[in-house]
């Protein structure tokens, strides 16, 4: 059976954006996700727990591509940097 993941929402408790302000980190995070398969979609509300293991998911991955990329412009750098003789 072939599912596929359409949205998902990261929020955190008893905060949507709608008001001002910082939303609470006392609060847990609330993980919300669409799934599409055969038969239809189907909405899922994930446990905070499971919503926090897939925010540190996220964040692994974002630091692992901001990592990627400053290695790569770092080695662009030193290819396009005219060398100096001693």
């Amino acid at each position: 059976m072939n599912m596929f993941v359409t949205h998902v929402s990261i929020n955190r408790e008893g905060y949507f954006g709608a008001g001002y302000g910082k939303p609470d980190a006392s609060k847990p995070f609330r993980c919300t996700m669409e799934l599409h398969g055969q038969h239809g979609k189907v909405e899922l509300n994930l446990s905070p727990e499971m919503s926090e293991r897939i925010v540190s998911l996220v964040a692994e991955e974002v630091a692992a591509a901001g990592r990627a990329t400053a290695d790569a412009l770092t080695a662009s750098i030193i290819d396009h940097t005219p060398q100096i003789a001693a």
